[in-house]
């Protein structure tokens, strides 16, 4: 049985994904990201977005999958996190290589695009693996209000407490944002790439 977690207010239960996941998170964070103002910058055309966005996340999905920290939330789901936990990189550097390459081959002409945010948050993560990185949270616009991301954020954030393992994020808008900080992360920097909207790198450190 996955490890699961409640929001008490909501009775909103996230669980561990499993394989048989894979689909509903991709289409949850495709949703979720759709009108981000990041990726609305990264793919102004809505349809090369709305075709890219699905293959963007399923990689995703695919470059995390060894962590096995991916949440998801609803029945069906409708909501899903990628984490990876204290205690290891993200990624290697040849995986991010060529997670990065194939991110541009997807991308086709907002290739440049891609490649400038990818190498931001590269320069401003935090390069030591003391902390829980979460890379995607998100939840499909129809169910958003029913505490799916914060019983997902939770599933991590109360083991990170009872572990005193800090936690780092980048929050892509400005309610994102707000969420965050509702769950103790806190600003650290505001970044962004010339042209490009903002982004907050954020950092939490665990309740004790």
């Amino acid at each position: 049985m996955p490890p699961t977690t409640t929001t008490a207010a909501t009775r909103t239960v996230a669980r561990k994904a499993g394989p048989d996941d894979r689909s509903a998170v991709v289409t949850a964070l495709a949703g979720a990201f759709f009108d981000d103002p990041v990726f609305r910058w990264l793919n102004p055309d809505r349809r090369r977005r709305r075709e890219m966005l699905p293959a963007f996340f399923d990689l995703a999905a695919e470059a995390f999958a060894r962590h096995d920290e991916t949440w998801c939330a609803g029945d069906p789901v409708t909501g899903a996190a990628i984490w990876s936990p204290a205690g290891v990189e993200p990624m290697t550097e040849p995986v991010g290589a060529e997670f990065a390459a194939r991110c541009a081959v997807l991308a086709g002409p907002d290739a440049e695009r891609w490649l400038e945010v990818i190498g931001l948050l590269d320069e401003h993560h935090p390069h030591h693996t003391g902390h829980d990185y979460l890379w995607f949270i998100g939840v499909a616009p129809q169910r958003r209000g029913r505490g799916q991301g914060s019983a997902m954020l939770r599933a991590v954030l109360d083991r990170a407490d009872r572990s005193a393992t800090p936690a780092y994020l980048e929050a892509t808008s400005p309610d994102n944002r707000r969420l965050y900080e509702r769950h103790g992360f806190a600003v650290t920097a505001e970044i962004a790439v010339a042209g490009g909207p903002p982004l907050w790198t954020m950092w939490r450190e665990p309740n004790r």
